[in-house]
């Protein structure tokens, strides 16, 4: 099992997917600390961000991970669908950049990737 140390970011390597028959290419993903905005309140929590890149940028290719976190201090967890769309940002020259938030609250929390199986992530928010 791939482990990084708690840190406030880290990040997985690029791995292969087939995202449908016509759709393959590869995936990396990352976790960093970030403040979620839950109501009238600002909490701790972290930032599943994923980068598809299908080679093919018309938009045709489109890959959901899940991401999920456990917070090792509270036992508090959940997860969510990180939705991405192979396409080239014009602006920033993301290549299939996705992202959601979770509200961990303060602690150690372990993140991981439906794309990356066996593989964690350490976050200490």
């Amino acid at each position: 099992m791939a482990s990084a140390h708690a840190e406030a970011f880290a990040e997985l390597p690029r791995v292969p997917v087939a995202a449908s028959p016509t759709c393959g290419g590869d995936v990396g993903a990352e976790a960093e600390v970030a403040l979620v905005q839950t109501g009238d309140r600002v909490e701790n929590g972290v930032r599943a961000v994923i980068h598809y890149d299908a080679g093919v940028y018309d938009g045709s290719c489109a890959l959901t991970v899940t991401a999920a976190w456990t917070n090792l201090d509270t036992g508090a967890s959940g997860s969510g669908p990180v939705n991405a769309v192979s396409t080239i940002d014009g602006h920033y020259g993301f290549i299939g950049y996705a992202n959601t938030t979770f509200a961990t609250g303060r602690g150690t929390v372990v993140v991981t990737f439906s794309s990356h199986p066996g593989a964690e992530l350490t976050i200490t928010t």
